[in-house]
């Protein structure tokens, strides 16, 4: 005997594994963000100690960083409480 899944469990288990995903994807741009910056760092103080430039990109990036972080982590839940939103009212839509 099967039983099937309810609209409400589907919504719980689709939300959980964006954010895993979301999470997972967050921590590999948090990972190769220090590593190629620590690398950069190293490059300016061994070949060019004069002039410090790494700290440019580190910024930069830095801030691309962190809108990834907003969007993709912290306001995730309302994002997709939004999409969710959005798909009942057309689905009531057409049912009219």
């Amino acid at each position: 005997m099967t039983q099937g899944i309810l609209l409400e469990e589907y919504k719980k288990a689709y939300r959980e594994i964006r954010k895993e995903e979301e999470k997972r994807g967050f921590l590999i741009h948090l990972v190769v963000y220090t590593l190629v910056n620590a690398m950069l760092i190293a490059i300016n103080v061994l070949y060019s100690p004069e002039a410090i430039w790494f700290f440019y990109p580190l910024v930069g990036w830095g801030i691309g960083l962190s809108i990834h972080y907003l969007f993709g982590v912290h306001w995730l839940e309302k994002t997709l409480e939004e999409r969710e939103a959005k798909a009942e009212y057309r689905v009531r839509e057409m049912r009219e």
